[in-house]
């Protein structure tokens, strides 16, 4: 199994707008450009921002966007 580097919130937090830069640049061409590294930066943005996850066929939760204070529920 690899290992696995933890990145630092300035790390995430760029790694995640060096992706969010290409799609907002080049639309629909940025996103074929993305790398999963840049894919997961983000999700793991909108997780600290309170997005909830919903696994794929899994049921919808009541709220999705919650306050980080709050936890999810």
């Amino acid at each position: 199994m690899a290992d696995v580097t933890r990145l630092t919130l300035q790390e995430l937090t760029l790694r995640a707008a060096r992706g969010l830069g290409k799609v907002d640049t080049l639309g629909h061409r940025g996103v074929t450009l993305v790398t999963a590294d840049e894919v997961e930066a983000m999700a793991g943005m909108l997780a600290l921002f309170g997005l909830v996850p919903v696994p794929p066929g899994g049921p919808v939760p009541e709220r999705l966007i919650v306050n980080a204070m709050e936890g999810r529920k």
